[in-house]
This record gives structure tokens, sequence and C-alpha cells, in this order.
């Protein structure tokens, strides 16, 4: 039964929480009240003004600081319950921590609040699949009918099958040690179309590049690098655009939809490898990426350099927040580089030979 309303006051039809009469939103679940407001809480704009206090949430839930980055995101919703980007962050921070049901929570009042946006409606067919998958039991197994064996068959059977095992487990072995000898024999190729892998503390399998002082000033361009073969024509224009600021210089682009991410690498052509010129080179990506889309709350950025093996590898890989557009890579130092490397999560290939 629908509690009755007090004079000037009026009840949510989503929660039915008890609010004015004149409001343009629930201040309680946060959902649109009236369709035709003109209100500027439902403003698109309303990114610029948190958009600080989005930036310190999305870094306090890549340190993995989560109730810190959803008290910052509530009092955002206080402020701004139709804001979609905080909506988004929510829905993300809870993904994270394997808080399925309260993730598909936000996501549902955010395609409430853009039912038009296809990204906001594919990941919540997403969310919804992954706890589907985590509640759904196995289907049960049919056992086979046991037949009777005679015991002189049953025994021959069961010394058979042992035999066979013992043959199987030597030439697996032998094979193993094969391929073990092979793989310290020569050096590991990335496969063609592999997916690059993620900054993290492991050490993934790249062949080192070019150990001499100087690179080749004239190295061949790949036609993709590890992991963004393929690009659509969204990154391809992206691509280009960032080539374009960063003086011609190859880059890659792909877009994420699960992680609502970009992903960015560029390629060194030429010139001394050492750590500053690294971190100058993806800084100067990220830089060029805020400039063409300054609301983004992250970029994973990638450089790469030629491997004297063939191909490229990667040497290093790292999330940089917006932060990283206020500096100035040309100004970088040892001391400044090792500064801003405290503040990101980046991974460097330790199988790379520094230069000076």
């Amino acid at each position: 039964m629908l509690r009755e309303a007090k004079l000037g006051t009026m009840v949510c039809p989503k929660c039915f929480a008890e609010i004015p009469d004149t409001s343009t939103f629930c201040m309680e679940c946060g959902s649109r009240i009236r369709e035709d407001t003109i209100d500027p809480l439902y403003a698109e704009g309303s990114d610029r003004e948190v958009y600080p206090e989005l930036a310190r949430a999305n870094l306090l839930r890549m340190q993995g600081k989560y109730e810190e980055a959803i008290e910052i995101c509530r009092r955002i919703i206080g402020r701004f319950p139709s804001n979609e980007t905080v909506h988004a962050l929510l829905g993300d921070i809870y993904a994270d921590q394997g808080n399925l049901d309260e993730a598909i929570r936000w996501y549902e009042l955010l395609v409430e609040l853009a039912p038009t946006n296809v990204h906001y409606s594919a990941k919540l067919h997403n969310l919804r699949a992954m706890r589907a998958a985590q509640v759904a039991p196995p289907p049960p197994v049919p056992e086979p009918e046991a037949k009777p064996a005679k015991p002189k068959v049953l025994a021959y059977a069961l010394f058979g099958v042992l035999a066979l095992i013992l043959v199987s487990a030597s030439f697996v072995a032998g094979a193993r040690m094969h391929a073990m000898r092979q793989a310290a024999a020569e050096p590991v190729k990335p496969a063609q179309g592999a997916i690059a892998p993620p900054a993290s503390s492991e050490t993934p399998r790249i062949p080192p590049p070019t150990p001499a002082a100087e690179l080749p000033a004239h190295a061949p361009t790949p036609a993709s690098p590890m992991g963004f073969a393929g690009m659509s024509s969204t990154e391809e224009d992206l691509a280009a655009k960032l080539s374009q600021r960063l003086n011609g210089a190859p880059v890659w682009c792909a877009f994420d939809p699960v992680t609502n991410r970009w992903q960015a690498r560029v390629r060194i052509q030429s010139g001394v490898l050492n750590r500053v010129r690294v971190l100058q080179e993806a800084i100067a990506l990220a830089r060029a990426f805020y400039e063409l889309y300054p609301n983004s709350l992250s970029i994973s950025v990638g450089v790469i350099a030629p491997n004297p093996a063939g191909g490229d590898a990667l040497i290093f890989s790292g999330e940089l927040p917006p932060q990283a557009a206020a500096v100035d890579p040309a100004t970088l130092t040892e001391e400044t580089a090792q500064a801003f490397l405290q503040q990101i999560r980046g991974w460097w290939n330790p199988t790379v030979n520094w230069q000076g």
C-alpha cells in the first residue's frame, strides 16, 4: 500500500522516499522526478565543477583505497545526483571489489539517467552476465552405468592403463625438457596479435630492446605494436591525431569497453635509450591525449622500441592520470622523474640495458 504524502511533499516513484513536491530529483536515490527540468544539476557541464574530486576518487580506486574513493563519490552524488560520470565510477569501484550486485545497481541508475548511451547499456549487460555466471550451478554430469567386469579382465585393464600412464608421463617430460632447452637458446618473440600485458608486478616474457648506446636512426615502422592489430576507425583517428601532436611519432590506440579506458602506445624511433627519455615520451603522449579528452580520468600509456631479434619490445607501461598533463617533458630530470614515478602505477621491462 502506498503511503499518503504530507502537504507540500511527494513520494519518489522509485524508492518511495518522502521529498518536497518542488524537487527535480530524489535526494535519497537520485532518480529524475521531472523529464522537462532545466535544473543545472542535470547539465553535462557538472563534471567541470567536480573534476578534481572525480580524479582524486579514481586515483584512490587505482591505489586500492576503495572506501575512501566511495566516500568521495557519495559526496558528489549528494550535490549532483544525476552526474553520469560519478555513477559509472561507483559502479566500476564496486566491480573491482567483486561486489557485482552493487555495481549492477549503480549501472542500472546510470542507464536510467542516459538510456541512449550504448556503452552504459553494454557494461550493465556484461555485469549481469558475470553475476549469472557466478550463481549458476554447473549442469549435472550423468554417471555412466557401471557394468560388472570379470576379475581377470579388470586386472588386465588396470595394468594396461598404468603402463599407458607411465609411457605418457615419460613422453611429456621429455617434450617439456626439449621445449625448455629451445626457450633458453632462442629469444622469445611476441606473438602476432597477442594481447599486450598490463602494468603489474609480474615480468612479461618480452625480448629486451637494442642494448647498444643508440637505436637505429631509421627503424622500420611495424604494421601494429604487440596486441594492437586491427584498430577501428575511431581508434585510427585518435592515433593519427596523437601522432600529429608528437611530430609524426608512430602511435597506436585501443579502447577497452570493460574498463572504460583508452590505451595508447608510442614507438621510440631513434636516440639514447634511458629512463628519463622513455618517461618523457610517455608523458608527452599523455599530454597530447588530455588535450583532446580533458574529461578523461586516466589513460594507459606504453612505450615500445625496436628489438634486435625482430619486432618491437614493450619497455614501459603505466596509468597516467590527468595530473600528468601538467608535467613538461622537456624539463624532466632524474630527480623529477623519480618523484613522478612515485605518484603513478608503472612497470619497467627488467631486461632492458639502460644507457646513461
